[in-house]
Order: structure tokens, then sequence, then C-alpha cells
């Protein structure tokens, strides 16, 4: 019986580290294919002008979890989810956290999917007030994609 003991804890050990394993690989891919993701909208999408709809919150701890906005393609309306906008910048990160620094019906920089519109992604760090920030924020992502 204490074989049969010892070889279900030894089993069990080494499932816990293979599925821990697995974990930590999963969230690395995750993440970077999210960062992947953002570096293609950066420097290949298309712009819009979003306005921020809400915040998510986690019920567990009150922290925020995705913020929500609109944005208008050839004429239609779209929504959009971010769950990492706050990694763009320290700006953004503050705007994400922070619900003064962003009141529902503002404006910012919306990237999105020329192919798929919904795939989109906001910048907290570049507001809109009027279209001459709006143009601004276009020629300076135009110049560093230039850079490229």
């Amino acid at each position: 019986m204490e074989n049969l003991n010892d070889f279900i804890r030894e089993k069990g050990i080494i499932l816990i580290v293979i599925l821990g394993i697995g974990a930590i690989i999963f969230v690395k891919y995750s993440d970077r294919r999210s960062k992947n993701e953002r570096e293609y909208l950066k420097f290949n999408g298309a712009f819009a002008i979003g306005e921020f709809t809400d915040r998510s919150y986690y019920s567990t701890n009150g922290r925020v979890s995705s913020v929500g906005f609109e944005y208008v393609v050839n004429s239609k309306k779209t929504t959009g989810a971010d769950t990492r906008c706050w990694q763009d910048s320290p700006k953004a990160s503050e705007v994400y956290i922070d619900d003064k620094k962003a009141d529902v019906g503002d404006k910012f920089l919306v990237l999105y999917d020329l192919n798929k519109p919904k795939k989109s992604i906001i910048r907290l760090d570049y507001p809109i007030k009027d279209s001459s920030d709006f143009k601004k924020y276009v020629k300076e992502f135009e110049e560093m994609r230039k850079q490229k």
C-alpha cells in the first residue's frame, strides 16, 4: 500500500510541475501575441476617433480589467474593448487606472485593422479634443512608420 501512495505522490508532483510549466508557457505566449497584435496595429493600422464608453472591473479586487470604446469605420459604428492599453505608455496606464482621467464621451485615437475593423486598440495616451489633435497624431504615426 505504501508503494501505491508513494507512486501517486510522485506522479502528482510531476503532474503539478507539468501543469505549472504549461501555465507559464500559455501566459508568455498570450502576452507575446497581444504585444505583436498591438505592434502590428501601431505600424499598420488605420486611424479613427474613438469615444470612451466604460471601464470594466474585476469583481474580486476592483481593479480595471478593460476599457470600452466606440468608433466609426465606413459610416458604421463599431465597438471595441481593450485589456492591454495600459502597456502603451505611463500616460496610458494612468488614464486606464484613474477614472478621473477619462470620462464617458472623451475621445482618443483608435488604431484598427482595415481587413478586420473589429480588431482594434485604443490609445489612451493620445486624447483628442478636436480634429487638429487627430490630424497631428495621424501625422506623428505616419512619420514613425516611415522610420521603421
